[in-house]
């Protein structure tokens, strides 16, 4: 490809105006992000000589079918990066999907019909979930395990992997929990539902989801400990006032701030789980039928299955399809935590 002069271009500089004005809020800083790489790229497939030389002219050409398809060929191709990739040769199906939100979203802006050309799409293969015996073993830790007197990170982390059991909840969803979303009276959840690939100008779904006794035991205990680490000033009582956060899940030791109780976000929660993971796996190591569960949270997430027999199928569940009861001789399963009241549905963990 011979590269073309292309910063006089009049499509070039319809595109950057168009870009900005969809990158204003209430656009996030992350699909901001993704349209402004989209608007570079069409800006080196332009100057790589690329696309058609019709596409200089104006917007619409830039955007017009045969040009979109000499785009996201390139794209595809790995022949428009500007850094050294893993596999130069080709793009990932994730990242070529995001180009063609991108598009979509900027001709939306620009007012300009889009045509996207026919593309095969591979098959995605989806990481394996956390089988229903491991689950299980889970369930019995953590019946075992919510009590008071835990570390605060353990504490924390066994609130959150209940939480993540009974609500199928993804990572951002959890972040964006609140503690006037949890009623432990009740013991119900209200959850907002931010899943992938939304369209950002439709409401969120926002659910209440029931929790089981251990979950709600786990949040209890956390809520407890949270109560003390976002306190703001240590010789004043708890309340609304005295606190550095109204955010569900906060550190628990500080990481480059000053002091604990600060609102955990998405990296930060994401260390936590694998940290927490891994100590779990140690201590697991040996008991019968456990396999170490992964130190992602996706897995688990993926491992809850909506109710088919339930008409809210929106409501996830965790599997029903779990081995029989263990046997008595776990000292964690004799406890009062460990028994289950008369016609509590059994669920994997």
């Amino acid at each position: 490809m011979a590269d073309t002069p292309a910063a006089a271009a009049p499509s070039l500089a319809a595109l950057d105006a168009v870009a900005d004005r969809a990158c204003e809020p209430p656009t996030g800083a992350s699909r901001a992000k993704q349209l402004r790489w989209v608007a570079g790229e069409l800006r080196t497939a332009l100057e790589r000589g690329a696309l058609p030389p019709t596409a200089a002219g104006s917007l619409a050409a830039l955007l017009a079918p045969d040009t979109l398809d000499a785009y996201l060929t390139a794209a595809g191709q790995g022949l428009l990066r500007r850094r050294p990739a893993a596999r130069p040769d080709r793009a990932s199906p994730a990242s070529m999907h995001v180009r063609e939100n991108c598009l979509r979203i900027l001709a939306s802006r620009a007012g300009i019909p889009l045509a996207l050309p026919d593309r095969d799409r591979p098959a995605v293969t989806l990481r394996e979930v956390v089988a229903a015996r491991p689950r299980g073993i889970l369930l019995a830790h953590l019946e075992h395990a919510t009590r008071p007197g835990q570390d605060d990170a353990r504490t924390r982390i066994l609130a959150v992997v209940a939480t993540v059991l009974d609500t199928g909840c993804r990572a951002g969803e959890l972040c964006a929990l609140r503690t006037d979303d949890v009623d432990l009276h009740r013991g119900t959840l209200r959850l907002t539902r931010l899943p992938q690939h939304r369209d950002p100008r439709t409401p969120p779904a926002t659910e209440t989801v029931p929790l089981s006794p251990t979950t709600r035991a786990a949040l209890r205990n956390w809520l407890t400990a949270r109560e003390r680490l976002t306190l703001r000033d240590p010789t004043k009582p708890p309340g609304p006032d005295n606190r550095t956060t109204d955010a569900l899940w906060v550190s628990i030791a500080p990481s480059g701030h000053p002091r604990p109780g600060l609102p955990l976000h998405f990296r930060g929660l994401a260390r936590a789980y694998a940290r927490a993971v891994h100590d779990l796996n140690t201590d697991m190591a040996g008991q019968p039928g456990w396999h170490p569960l992964p130190r992602r949270m996706e897995p688990l997430r993926r491992a809850v299955q909506p109710r088919p027999d339930d008409p809210t199928a929106s409501l996830p569940t965790r599997n029903s399809a779990l081995p029989s009861p263990p046997d008595t001789s776990r000292p964690w399963e004799s406890s009062p935590a460990g028994r289950r009241e008369p016609g509590h549905r059994t669920q994997p963990r």
